[in-house]
């Protein structure tokens, strides 16, 4: 079979550039489709965790982020029910943070910064726009490559030794091998928008309301970040009966007239561009390697954007399959138990994160719930710097359930 790359990589988000560029400076020839020309808009939150930054360093990408006017953010602010509970990026327990902030920055930039690098690696070659028709299988049944289509309708095959989806939460390459599932929690959506004019804040926001929340935070270009989540059927009886985006539009402008913690920091704001809906947003997969590839990023599993771990997870799985699908093709294996160290990655690291987020989650819309954990919160900040430190990906998850942490936190003497 002649092969046109080692490897090909569905999706030119962080999780698909990252992975072109490391495995191109291992030695391999990289092949990168994307469906879309760039810059794109992308709905999103718009912010780095500090455990982003290292991954940015070591492809020598986070100087020119922050030259791209990043903005710095040195912890997350949660607002509800009348209570203020604000966390600060630093040490807990026994989790180091590797910088004392995030960065906000719009995705179009941070997407265009990650492609240009990959681009420029000389072992990757972009093929865009591409749009993906079906996957390529051997008698075996293993993936050996894909069938696509070019923005005139040209349609070509591209082989290669293993084939990536990193399409995000709709991935052609799951839902073509059958991988994708759906959880039992009821499908949420995302309203995403920009102001101008907006005083920014020195930290990322959440603001909790009536079934759902409000995530937020100041980008480049003095530009401010917001996305309302609610659930499908929150949404679908505040605009039963309208069409279009203009009933959309109208939910969200009630929404942040009804947030008392924002609705005066938007009351004299423009909005920039137009209103985004992304959903639904949590996707599961049954596994993410499969003989011939794997998936990373979104397209390996989705929660939702309340912990802000998207592009943490993106990153964190791109050097992770980098390293397997090196040892791999080094070895002449393309089978799903040669990237075996990946799936253990994604056990080890991904999994609790998840579940984390998850178990968070599981409290939003029971007001009693709410109230109890904010006025926590907000009167044991070193717990709410345990909850930002998890949701900034440099502590573990699994800290939640150590009554030492728990104590330590509350103040009381192990």
């Amino acid at each position: 079979m002649s092969l046109d790359h080692d490897v090909l990589i569905v999706g030119a988000g962080p999780a698909g550039a990252h992975l072109a560029i490391r495995l191109a400076r291992a030695g391999w020839e990289v092949g990168l489709v994307e469906a879309r020309r760039f810059p794109r808009p992308k709905p999103c939150g718009e912010f780095l965790s500090p455990a982003c930054l290292p991954f940015l360093d070591v492809l020598g990408l986070l100087e020119e982020t922050r030259a791209a006017g990043a903005i710095e953010l040195g912890g997350m602010r949660l607002h509800g029910h009348g209570h203020v509970a604000e966390g600060t990026y630093r040490a807990v327990g026994r989790a180091e943070v590797p910088f004392g902030h995030g960065l906000a920055l719009r995705r179009e930039v941070l997407d265009a910064i990650a492609l240009d690098a990959a681009v420029a690696e000389p072992r990757v070659t972009l093929h865009a726009p591409l749009r993906v028709g079906h996957i390529l299988r051997s008698t075996s049944g293993a993936v050996i490559g894909l069938h696509a289509r070019d923005a005139s309708g040209g349609e070509c095959e591209l082989r290669a030794r293993f084939t990536i989806g990193a399409d995000g939460r709709q991935s052609i390459v799951a839902r073509e091998l059958g991988l994708r599932s759906f959880g039992r929690a009821p499908a949420r959506f995302a309203l995403v928008a920009r102001y101008s004019g907006v005083d920014p804040g020195p930290t990322g926001e959440l603001h909790l309301t009536r079934g759902g929340y409000f995530a937020a935070a100041p980008v480049d270009s003095g530009l401010f970040t917001l996305n309302l989540v609610v659930d499908r059927r929150e949404l679908s009886s505040a605009t039963e009966g309208a069409r279009g985006h203009g009933s959309l539009e109208t939910f969200l402008a009630r929404r942040i007239e009804e947030t008392s913690s924002l609705a005066p920091r938007l009351a004299h704001a423009e909005r920039s561009g137009p209103l985004h809906v992304a959903g639904p947003l949590e996707t599961r997969v049954r596994r993410s390697t499969f003989d011939g590839g794997a998936l990373v990023g979104d397209a390996a599993g989705f929660v939702d954007p309340m912990t802000g771990e998207g592009i943490f997870l993106a990153m964190h799985g791109a050097a992770h399959l980098a390293a397997s699908l090196d040892t791999a093709l080094r070895a002449s294996r393309t089978d799903a138990r040669s990237l075996l160290s990946y799936e253990r990655s994604r056990r080890r690291d991904i999994t609790p994160r998840h579940r984390a987020a998850r178990l968070l989650q599981s409290g939003l819309g029971r007001p009693r719930v709410e109230r109890f954990l904010l006025s926590l919160l907000e009167r044991h900040p070193a717990l709410t710097d345990l909850v930002v430190g998890i949701t900034g990906d440099y502590a573990s998850p699994l800290a939640l359930f150590s009554p030492r942490t728990w104590r330590q936190a509350l103040g009381r003497q192990g």
